[in-house]
């Protein structure tokens, strides 16, 4: 019996098509091995745990519930708008408070969903208590910015903001970059 490759991104359904195609054959898939003599449903038990039928099902269910979640989410954003920005007041130097309002909608809009925002006020709110020492705020922030686990893209936006936020942002910024584990 031959050995067929499957594509990468290839779905189950492509899959047992090429085994039907190639037959009598095998192939690894997502570490099953699966034979052209297996059925649909055979194939998509080995790989999900479910029928043809209840993965398709699933997929709807999950489906159905984000777009539930998407479309509250956007109906949520007006508020979310002026929330963010009544939180910054106080927090957000002035000088940047104009620049901050204009961004939030932006933000709260993008895959992050606002999330910097709060990465930002949190941080920026440590970084204004000048009761502290500066490096103990270093700390703070670090301990905030190592909580927070972003990915290479959300951190890098993160240090952007707080460049841009805050005098001691590109200081944070370097001692953050120096101090991560």
């Amino acid at each position: 019996m031959k050995l067929i490759k499957f594509s990468a991104g290839s779905s189950l359904d492509e899959a047992y098509v090429k085994l039907q195609e190639n037959a009598p054959c095998y192939g690894d898939f997502n570490d099953r091995i699966l034979y052209s003599s297996d059925s649909l449903d055979e194939i998509f038990i080995k790989v999900t745990g479910k029928t043809k039928s209840e993965f398709d099902e699933h997929v709807r269910q999950e489906q159905e519930i984000y777009e539930k979640e998407k479309a509250e989410f956007k109906s949520s954003i007006p508020q979310l708008t002026v929330e963010y920005r009544k939180r910054a007041r106080g927090i957000i130097p002035q000088e940047h408070l104009e620049y901050w309002d204009e961004i939030v909608p932006i933000r709260i809009e993008d895959m992050y969903r606002g999330m910097e925002l709060d990465c930002w006020l949190d941080m920026i709110s440590v970084l204004n208590d000048e009761g502290i020492p500066k490096e103990e705020r270093m700390e703070k922030c670090l301990h905030l910015f190592s909580e927070q686990n972003h990915s290479g893209a959300s951190a890098s936006l993160v240090f952007c903001g707080l460049c841009k936020f805050h005098s001691l942002g590109p200081d944070l910024v370097d001692y953050i970059c120096n101090n991560i584990g």
